[in-house]
């Protein structure tokens, strides 16, 4: 399950290398990965609010992309692999930022987040 490596950008394996025209969209409605065994679900036994802010972190999660709360850090879920142009649009300076617009507890823990440019 997953993949390993050093938490470093350069280990995350590029969709495409041509991120041209990918980097300054934004992201919408995206499903977080594996809520339910990362920081913020394990402190709280519970997933952010709506509204709630969060950032693609500067690091890695096992290899994957990771979205955090943004004024605390603590790890919220991972970004589907079909983002994996992200790691490089983050290398040229692009920074994502936005916030929770969907979460539940049930059937199981999810998270949906709005990311925009900034």
């Amino acid at each position: 399950m997953g993949s390993t490596g050093t938490g470093q950008f350069g280990d995350y394996r590029k969709g495409s290398t041509d991120t041209k025209g990918l980097c300054d969209k934004e992201l919408k409605n995206v499903e977080l990965e594996e809520v339910g065994r990362l920081g913020y679900f394990n402190t709280y036994e519970n997933v952010p609010a709506v509204g709630e802010k969060v950032v693609i972190s500067d690091s890695l999660e096992n290899g994957r992309i990771v979205v955090i709360i943004e004024h605390t850090g603590e790890k919220v879920g991972l970004f589907p692999t079909r983002y994996s142009y992200i790691p490089a649009c983050i290398k040229q300076g692009f920074r994502y930022a936005g916030s929770v617009v969907y979460s539940t507890l049930k059937p199981f823990p999810k998270v949906v987040v709005d990311l925009n440019v900034e």
